[in-house]
């Protein structure tokens, strides 16, 4: 059930954030791509799993990420993630600026926090979550 339950969540996000194509072509074309550029993945990374037959269209716009806004955002983000890899990390700390700090754990997988963490990280974002409190700067947690 608890699965089941975080495969919905899951997809209900994903398909919920933005309109999806909905003809095959088009992602048939990029699972190629991807497999022949990312051959340990297979193409997963660009499937459409169920998002090209979601029946509900995105409920809001897109959110626009700027460097304008409150500085209060803590990032957190394992150094080995296939699922959310680093680069994308790297591009959201570099579109929001001032307004955040970046954690990166010296980590393999999906989850940096507590589980799949280190106790750097976990102290640094422990710190955060009780206290608001933000390290000066970006930080590396081996």
């Amino acid at each position: 059930a608890v699965l089941q339950n975080v495969a919905a969540v899951g997809a209900g996000v994903l398909c919920n954030d933005v309109a999806w194509p909905k003809g095959a072509a088009g992602y048939e074309k990029d699972v190629a791509e991807s497999h022949a550029k990312y051959p340990l993945t297979a193409g997963m990374p660009r499937n459409a799993m169920l998002c090209a037959a979601w029946p509900y269209p995105p409920r809001e716009a897109p959110v626009r990420i700027t460097d304008r806004g409150p500085s209060n955002v803590l990032l957190v983000q394992n150094e080995r993630d296939v699922n959310t890899p680093l680069a994308g990390a790297l591009r959201m700390r570099e579109a929001l600026g001032r307004r955040a700090v970046m954690v990166t754990v010296d980590s393999t997988g999906h989850d940096s926090y507590l589980a799949n963490g280190t106790a750097c990280g976990d102290a640094t974002v422990s710190r955060f979550l009780a206290t608001g409190q933000r390290p000066g700067s970006d930080v590396y947690c081996d």
